[in-house]
């Protein structure tokens, strides 16, 4: 059965029958703009999400027919002051996930232990303009950010493509109830994050969101105003993004 889907603004929206089919529907997607792009480049740039909400695109997309050889992977955002080592990282999600299931040509790992959190979110920053992706795999939190790119701290005019940032409490808990933590104690209160405006320059965008606990957020950012308050309302500004939503996400839609 195909997706329900309809148009806000600018974002394509598509309701599938549960996480896997929109999960695989955006594998098959983010695979043939990685073709075009090596087609027409000789090679690709993807930038992508580490969150439980990812799992059924990254499965899939390891499965795809891609020259992994010629792609270059980034992702969103890491804790700060964590190793790569420990069990929340975002560096280790993306390596069990995908990294360590294709060939890839590159994966480079955004370092939220890095001694200097500003020289490191410029030295990421210039590898993701020399790469020039042309797709990003997003979600939306509870509280409705990008990235680790909370309300608190959006600017929809950031002039940079990655900051350290402060994070919220209510992003924090989603942390726990994600797994990724045992308590809201444990949870990092600094991140490194790539920023809004970077993601609305990337040519194509595909967003994954799934389950009950986020059709708040998703109503929010398609039925309320494009505010800084709730960042992923950026999303209905992007050229050419398209927005999964199980049906528990999409519960709450008008």
């Amino acid at each position: 059965m195909p997706p329900r889907s309809f148009f806000k603004d600018e974002l394509e929206v598509r309701i599938y029958s549960d996480r896997q089919e929109a999960g695989a529907a955006g594998a098959e997607i983010a695979a043939s703009v990685l073709r075009e792009e090596i087609s027409r480049r000789g090679q690709a740039a993807v930038v992508l999400a580490s969150a439980v909400s990812q799992d059924p695109f990254l499965d899939a997309l390891r499965r795809q027919e891609v020259d992994w050889g010629k792609v270059t992977a980034f992702h969103l955002d890491e804790y700060a002051g964590m190793s790569d080592s420990h069990p929340a990282s975002f560096r280790r999600f993306q390596r069990e996930r995908l990294m360590d299931h294709v060939p890839i040509s590159a994966f480079h790992p955004l370092a939220g232990d890095a001694p200097d959190l500003d020289a490191e979110c410029e030295r990421y920053g210039g590898l993701l303009r020399d790469a020039q992706p042309c797709l990003v795999a997003l979600g939306i939190g509870e509280n409705g950010h990008l990235a680790f790119i909370d309300p608190p701290v959006c600017d929809f005019e950031d002039p940079r493509d990655v900051r350290p940032v402060e994070l919220d409490d209510v992003c924090r808990m989603q942390q726990v109830h994600d797994g990724a933590f045992a308590t809201l104690a444990e949870v990092p209160r600094r991140a490194l994050s790539l920023t809004v405006p970077f993601f609305l320059r990337v040519p194509r965008a595909l967003v994954f969101v799934n389950g009950p606990h986020k059709a708040a957020a998703v109503k929010t950012a398609l039925e309320g105003p494009v505010t800084e308050s709730c960042p992923a309302s950026a999303l209905r500004r992007h050229p050419s993004a398209i927005l999964f939503l199980d049906p528990g996400a999409a519960s709450g839609l008008e």
